[in-house]
């Protein structure tokens, strides 16, 4: 249970940002929503990290390893889910948290490695971890939008932690 109130789901459909919110709101966005102007702000962000170039399976793979990573148990929980539909895996946070040794495509390492070392220690990420993801086919454009989905899911990590979720 979080530790602040969320917004009611009734009260919900009064913000201003009505049209671009889902119905019925999750809990994490009924907990943003707590101040208006921040959700307001945020909501472009959200729809934006779903409407990149990276497909959805392994975005959800980079939202829940991320996820893993930085301990939010809510995050990993609904995110592991949407994995889960979108693979043919059986224990995906098994399969993520030993991605080095498993059947993974070299395009998915690549992509995770980068992600372990932007969220383990920013300062350390190097031109090689790029360049390896240049040899998977990665351009600017994918290179930018994936740096942004990781950074993102660190960003809501942190705010689902602390309101207690």
């Amino acid at each position: 249970m979080p530790w602040i109130k969320p917004v009611k789901q009734k009260d919900m459909k009064e913000l201003n940002v009505q049209n671009t919110i889902p119905n019925p709101a999750p809990l994490f966005d009924r907990l943003l929503a707590n101040n208006e102007k921040l959700y307001e702000a945020f909501l472009p962000l959200q729809k934006a990290m779903k409407e990149t170039d990276i497909p959805d399976d392994l975005r959800e793979a980079v939202i829940t390893f991320v996820s893993m990573k930085n301990g939010c148990k809510y995050c990993t929980a609904s995110h592991s889910k949407l994995l889960e539909e979108l693979v043919d895996q059986e224990d995906v946070l098994n399969w993520l948290s030993h991605y080095k040794e498993s059947d993974m495509s070299e395009e998915w390492k690549a992509v995770l490695t980068y992600a372990e070392r932007l969220i383990a220690k920013p300062v350390e990420v190097t031109k090689e971890d790029v360049e390896r993801l240049k040899k998977q086919g990665y351009d600017e454009e994918k290179i930018a939008a994936l740096n942004q989905i990781v950074a993102y899911t660190s960003y809501t990590n942190q705010l689902s932690m602390g309101v207690g979720l």
